[in-house]
């Protein structure tokens, strides 16, 4: 059944990346950020949502590589991060996934009010994921779960933040 699953992740990458060659190997890496070499060029929507300014700022953290996650159930995304000229940054703001993982948007107490808000109107109409956490709100913890249970891409923002660049992007697999 592992033999299964990897071919089918190696089919959602090899379609979601319309036919790009050399791809980051399946084995995975522990989930140790990013030594499968997973960049932007993988994933060019979520690469200029994050480097847009026409909507919103480009986020300052980002720098092309992406957090490799898929072997992970569980992932945690600091809300309120350091960057984008204060504690207004996602960490880290560019992830790649696997199907079914649960991402745990965790409140840092910096930089408040924060929210999380994947809505595609907004944003580069993109997102095949739509959601929100609700208003803007303080303190610290986890404040917004989600289960990422398709492949494709997340777009997200925080709504207060938006301008100075507070943007985040997911690549499921």
């Amino acid at each position: 059944m592992a033999q299964r699953v990897a071919s089918r992740r190696q089919v959602l990458r090899a379609a979601s990346l319309a036919g790009v060659v050399g791809l980051a190997g399946c084995g995975g890496d522990g989930g140790d950020g990013g030594a499968d070499g997973v960049t932007g060029d993988d994933y060019p929507t979520i690469d200029e949502w994050l480097t847009e300014t026409d909507l919103g700022g480009a986020d300052d953290t980002y720098d092309g590589s992406f957090v490799d996650q898929r072997d992970s159930d569980s992932v945690t995304v600091d809300v309120g991060a350091e960057g984008n000229g204060g504690a207004f940054a996602y960490g880290p703001s560019a992830l790649v996934v696997s199907t079914g993982t649960e991402v745990q948007w965790n409140w840092t107490g910096e930089g408040n009010p924060h929210n999380v808000e994947a809505l595609p109107e907004e944003q580069l109409g993109e997102s095949d994921y739509e959601f929100s956490s609700g208003e803007p709100e303080g303190g610290s913890g986890v404040k917004y779960t989600r289960t990422l249970g398709e492949a494709g891409i997340v777009l997200y923002h925080c709504e207060p933040h938006f301008s100075l660049g507070m943007k985040g992007g997911i690549a499921v697999e």
